[in-house]
This record gives C-alpha cells, structure tokens and sequence, in this order.
C-alpha cells in the first residue's frame, strides 16, 4: 500500500482510505485558508504532514485566538505574559477556570499556499506556457492547451461563488475559450452568461505519489459537454437590444472597452461582415474597434464559415460519467496535440 494512504480501522475490521485532498479542498476555497492546531488535530492521521510535504499547505503566523484548551467551549483572544526564565506564557480567559494555560503547539496554524497549488495543477495537466496570477488570491491561469484544434486558457479559480464572484468573472471571462477548474464549489449556471466547462477539483483531482492525479477521462468528458451546451445556446438569437445590453453590461464592468468574443461574433452575425461589424461595435462603445479586432475573434472561434454554420448546427450532447475510471490521473489532453506561447 502506497505511504501517502492514511488508513483507519472499521468497526468490521477492514479498512476505509482518506485522501488528502479532501481536507484541501474546502479550505483552497474558503476566504480565510487557514486551519488551526485544533482542526488540523482532528484530521486523520498524517494528513497535515502529506499536505504540507506536497508543498500545498505551508505554516502561517502564530494564531491569535485560540479555542479554550480546558473546556472548549468557547474562542478567545490570546494573552502573552511573563513567564519563567524571560519567555512568555500565553493564556486566554476562561470563566471556568479563570485564566486557561494555551500551549505553545496549540497556537499554530497552517495555510493553503495557492501558488504552489497551481504550479503542481499545471504540471499534472501537462499544459504550455507560463502560470500567472490574473486576480490577486483569486484567479490563475494555469497555462495553455489545445483542444479541437484551438488554442484555450486553463484556468484555476477560487470563491466565484462568493458575493464578489461577479469581479473576478469580468477578468475570467477575457481569457483564450476558457477552461475553469475549481477547489469544491461551482457558481450556479445563472453566474454565467455563456458556461464555460468548470471542473470541481475535489471530483476529478486525487493525492498521487508526490503529486496530485487528475481524471484526464472525466475532464475531457465535461469539456466536451460544456462546449456542446455552449454551442447549442450559442447567441445565435440574440436581438439588437440583447447584443446592446451585452456590450453596455461588458464596457461597463471594466470602465473600458473589453469586449468577450461572444460579442464580437454576436455582432458579426448581426452585421453580415466583418467591416460593418467592426463600425457597428464603435458606434456602441464609443471607442475604436478595428476590424482586424473582429476578424481575430472570429478565426479563434474557427472561421467566419464554421460561426455562420453553428447557426443551423445540431449539438449532441452525452452525459459525463458518474464512476471514477483511471485510478492514475493522465494530462488533461493527452490525445491533444499542445502549443506553445
């Protein structure tokens, strides 16, 4: 059996296996990544260590306040006094016990260290390109694939469902038809205007040999599905209003013209060319839009041919498999051919 497997007895005498991930997961996208000496006690044993091994959770400063270490009823700020020998002692108040005694081991915590996180997510997934942080603590993009021919972001992003999520879409949004992974929670279809394929990481990802293991099979699969809804809601219907409002709604986010390709491509199927198209998008964001800018979107999105025919197009579309298939993680598309930056 494999040293990363932490294993605990069943009351029938086998044994039940905990992944390591699992206790990752929540705290990679919790707004405060933090775990104290007394959550990290209750993990099953070498947990912490194996994550702190693969370099994924790293120690943080000394806590501030502390569960009581007599009755654990209650959280409080921690005290520094004088203690013997010049070192402090550090107590918190306790109305059992007047002044509770806070060993030093008990002040410990640890936190999610994102940036390696992301370094070893690119490395699984076998991308191209360089990692880099697009919204501090919150968006990463991990590098570059192909998938069908087209050169795609992949990303790895954190809290889109929290109350700011809307912020860190606008900059999302902008990326290379883009891939999303996410640690445990994914936004509602609603968040979206065009769903992009997100992955729960605690779904697909699992704690390899020094590593972390991706299901290659299950994230192609999404991938797939993801893209055929897309394309089955693609804008092919949207009215002038509609297309006004998603440029009003796209400058307005960013205070700037940063239009998505969708809208772009929305406008050239309104427009009938790529010059009208082009006019009509400065006309309604005020600010120049070449038709050089048109015309890239368009061949990202495989040509003025294959946008026009997705018109009439039918999508089929399967469902992802429910059950684990590779116990090894593969890259993410290793019957894809990559690219380079």
């Amino acid at each position: 059996m494999s040293a990363w497997l932490a294993s605990v007895a069943s009351s029938d005498g086998g044994f039940s296996v905990t992944d390591p991930l699992e206790f990752l997961w929540p705290l990679a996208d919790a707004p405060d990544p933090t775990v104290s000496s007394h959550v990290a006690e209750s993990w099953p044993a070498g947990v912490r260590e194996q994550l702190v091994a693969l370099g994924v959770l790293h120690e943080a400063e000394r806590a501030e306040r502390v569960r009581c270490p007599e009755c654990h009823e209650h959280v409080e700020e921690v005290l520094a006094i004088a203690g013997s020998g010049g070192k402090p002692r550090f107590v918190i108040p306790c109305p059992e016990v007047l002044r509770a005694e806070v060993p030093s081991a008990a002040l410990r915590q640890w936190r999610v260290d994102h940036g390696t996180l992301v370094s070893a997510l690119a490395s699984t997934l076998s991308l191209t390109g360089k990692s880099k942080e697009l919204v501090v603590d919150r968006l990463w993009r991990l590098g570059r694939t192909k998938w069908n021919d087209q050169s795609r972001d992949v990303l790895f992003a954190r809290g889109l469902h929290w109350e700011d999520g809307a912020s860190v879409r606008a900059t999302l949004v902008r990326s290379r038809k883009p891939i999303v992974f996410v640690p445990l929670r994914r936004p509602p279809d609603e968040f979206w205007r065009t769903i992009p394929p997100v992955l729960v990481l605690s779904q697909v990802a699992m704690f390899g040999d020094e590593c972390i293991d991706i299901e290659s099979m299950e994230v192609a699969a999404a991938i797939h599905d993801a893209d055929a809804l897309a394309t089955s809601k693609k804008d092919i219907s949207l009215t002038a209003d509609d297309l006004k409002c998603m440029i009003r709604q796209q400058v307005k986010a960013e205070g700037k013209m940063n239009l998505t390709d969708d809208a772009f491509v929305a406008a050239y199927r309104q427009c009938g060319s790529v010059r009208e198209a082009a006019t009509f998008l400065t006309c309604e964001t005020g600010q120049d839009v070449s038709k050089d800018k048109v015309q890239r979107a368009l061949t990202r999105e495989g040509g003025a041919a294959a946008v026009l025919n997705s018109e009439d197009s039918d999508s089929v579309v399967r469902g992802v498999a429910s059950q684990r298939r590779d116990k090894r993680g593969k890259p993410l598309l290793h019957s894809q051919t990559t690219d380079k930056e």
